[in-house]
């Protein structure tokens, strides 16, 4: 029997797509049935890990795809055919320009299918200027063969990671053997920064294994100076920050570790199932301070921050209470999030759950991918955007320091209740003045696609899916993971960089008609750090004022424009910029025309 909709025989789930016949057939786009919510939501792997459907129910029946669901891969060395772009129409928000843009990446997956719980995660990359042309950069990351994860045949040639020199005309060259960027190992998540303030962009990497730290040498070349720096951590790094935490104007590296995996452990409830992330131990993350001579040192349990039981999917750096620091919040899988306040002098205190962000607004803690800074509501204060197995969070911040779960206010929880979402990020769009949403979906368990969303804020923190309107890319069914904001083309629209598991990467090109103005700041630190992370800024334009902090903005996997931007809607002109630099030095800017990439730079004492 075939139907859209049914209620599957295991209690509390409802699936989608589901064909009863000798058995549940059930597939993966699992939602709570609302009538019969509960605060047991599986975590992200425990759908189909854990064993928590009823009535002898295997989910080895339920992770299995049919055959004709994957694309065959034409060997375990290499990715599978790339998900076809599908053509723009004249309408669309966003266009797939990635072909003709020259981004020519495809992830390369090492595997026939989703085996273990390191093959779901995928790659990511960073939107960066590294050669100070002014223009965004895009470097991606891939994987290779690793012994007990993957299953390559003997001499399968790992594929590098690609850097593309962004040629200011809307197309991108390969630079990676030029720049010596090719990298190594499994890796995961890039971050860029200018850790020895030298003016141009450093790039670390978290991989699957030993980490890597590539200095610019300011020529077109990079250096790996990994040892020298002492920040080489060997783990399972799923993401990494760079922030200035104690404010003494060097870049400092805090790395995101995710659990100790072990090829041989096997789920007890379901042979032949993966299991999820509570089968394995957490994995300490790390906080390296810069010593300001090209030299880190580990300070993670002088400054508080050892946490072993953790299970890092991403970390962000940014100043939560607005006292000048900066702090630090980690998505967890399956594991409460943790949110740890700068108390200024060296020391961080873990206060998630007296804030109200360790669970979501059900009392749960189920598998956090990735969180987005920005704010949501127009009040001024710094929100969260939370991407999970189903149900997203939406934490707004109140004047009294406490956050509150509007996942269903919002109209996130409906929204997001049947994806797996990975990528999250904030994003004004149309340049309207309010904070729109980008989620980049897939599946943990297959390589089949889902598709993307792009949600539009109605005002203030109410949103809609504007999916239809965004374009035909968002009926591309693409096995999502990281996803970036960037302005590639400086045309004051903010475009989005999709990684995928085992397929290609995506640029998207916003195209919506430019009705309204904006601005974005370019910003460079004198006695701040150089790349001015964890700068306050206030705009007055008109009747309009905006807040937002200048960060190193990490996702899933990614990194973004770290430019901050703001959509000014109708008006033209900036009446008063203030910029509250890390050092306590504030700069007033006035009377700023509108529609530029404006260069400041922080005054010298």
């Amino acid at each position: 029997m075939d139907a859209k909709e049914i209620f599957c025989p295991a209690p509390r789930y409802q699936a989608r797509d589901c064909v009863l016949a000798d058995g549940c057939g059930c597939r993966y786009e699992w939602v709570l049935s609302l009538p019969m919510l509960t605060n047991q939501l599986p975590n992200r792997r425990s759908v189909v890990a854990a064993g928590l459907l009823a009535a002898g129910l295997t989910l080895l029946a339920a992770a299995q795809p049919p055959a004709k669901s994957s694309p065959p891969i034409a060997n375990q060395g290499s990715s599978r055919r790339p998900t076809p772009a599908i053509a723009a129409n004249p309408n669309d928000w966003f266009e797939d320009v990635t072909r003709r843009a020259g981004l020519d990446f495809m992830h390369q997956f090492c595997h026939q299918r989703i085996a273990n719980i390191l093959l779901s995660n995928g790659s990511g990359g960073a939107v960066f200027d590294y050669d100070n042309d002014g223009l965004m950069d895009i470097y991606l990351l891939n994987w290779g063969p690793l012994e007990g994860v993957t299953s390559a045949p003997p001499g399968t040639k790992r594929q590098p990671n690609r850097l593309y020199r962004n040629r200011g005309d809307g197309t991108f060259e390969d630079r990676t053997r030029q720049t010596g960027l090719e990298g190594s190992g499994f890796a995961s998540a890039a971050t860029a920064g200018d850790f020895d303030n030298d003016g141009y962009n450093d790039l670390y990497i978290a991989n699957v294994g030993r980490n890597l730290l590539y200095r610019n040498r300011g020529n077109g070349t990079f250096e790996d100076v990994t040892e020298k720096a002492g920040v080489g951590h060997a783990g399972t790094g799923l993401s990494a920050v760079f922030a200035d935490i104690d404010n003494d104007g060097w870049l400092d590296l805090y790395v995101g570790n995710y659990l100790t995996y072990v090829p041989e452990k096997q789920s007890e409830q379901n042979p032949g199932a993966y299991p999820g992330p509570l089968a394995y131990q957490g994995e300490a993350n790390v906080l390296y301070r810069n010593r300001g001579n090209g030299t880190f040192e580990d300070i993670t349990r002088q400054a508080g921050l050892y946490a072993p039981g953790h299970r890092a999917m991403s970390v962000c750096a940014f100043d939560c209470d607005w006292d000048g620091d900066i702090d630090l919040y980690v998505s967890n899988d399956d594991t409460p999030n943790a949110l740890w306040l700068n108390d200024g002098k060296g020391h961080f205190r873990e206060t998630a759950l007296q804030v109200g962000v360790a669970f979501n607004s059900i009392g749960e803690a189920p598998g956090s991918m990735n969180a987005a800074i920005g704010d949501a509501n127009g009040d001024g204060l710094p929100d969260l955007f939370i991407t999970r197995l189903g149900y997203g969070s939406l934490y707004l911040r109140t004047p009294q320091g406490f956050y509150d779960d509007r996942m269903w206010a919002s109209g996130l929880g409906l929204l997001t209740q049947k994806y797996v979402a990975w990528g999250g990020a904030f994003l004004d769009f149309d340049n309207d003045a309010d904070l729109d949403i980008f989620i980049a979906n897939g599946d943990a368990f297959t390589l089949d696609g889902t598709v993307s969303l792009l949600l539009e804020n109605q005002g203030p923190a109410k949103f809609t899916d504007a999916s239809g309107k965004g374009g035909t890319f968002f009926k591309a069914r693409i096995n999502g993971r990281g996803n970036a904001i960037l302005d590639y083309d400086n045309d004051g629209r903010l475009d989005v960089l999709l990684t995928a598991l085992a397929d290609r990467a995506v640029l998207l090109r916003n195209r919506c008609p430019l009705k309204h103005h904006w601005l974005k700041l370019q910003l460079e630190g004198t006695r701040s750090n150089r790349n001015g992370y964890g700068a306050r800024v206030a705009l007055t334009a008109g009747d309009l004022s905006l807040r937002a902090e200048a960060l190193c903005p990490t996702g899933f996997l990614t990194q973004g424009d770290t430019r901050p931007h703001f959509g000014l809607g109708p008006r033209q002109t900036v009446d008063r910029l203030e910029i509250r630099w890390p050092s306590g030095q504030v700069q007033v800017l006035t009377n700023i025309a509108s529609d530029q990439v404006l260069k400041v730079r922080e005054p010298k004492p």
